[in-house]
C-alpha cells in the first residue's frame, strides 16, 4: 500500500495548461521561451510535471516574473 502522503500527482501538458489557464498552444510557447520548468518526469515522449510545480510557479506569479 502506498502512503497517500508520498504520492506525487503528474500532470501532461494538456493538464498542465488547464492548471496554468492558458491555451496549450500559449503554454507550448511559454516552455519553448523558458518560462515554464523543465519537466518532471517522462513516461516514453509524454513530458509530465508535477502539481506542486505548477503551484510553486502560479504562486510566484507564473510568468510574469
Amino acid at each position: 500500500m502506498v502512503d497517500a502522503a508520498l504520492r506525487v500527482e503528474y500532470l501532461n501538458r494538456i493538464e498542465a495548461a488547464a492548471r496554468c489557464r492558458v491555451p496549450v498552444s500559449t503554454f507550448d510557447k511559454l516552455r519553448h521561451d523558458g518560462l515554464i520548468p523543465e519537466p518532471d518526469a517522462r513516461m516514453g515522449k509524454h513530458l509530465l510535471w508535477s502539481a506542486d510545480t505548477l503551484d510553486e510557479l502560479l504562486a510566484r506569479g507564473g510568468t510574469e516574473h
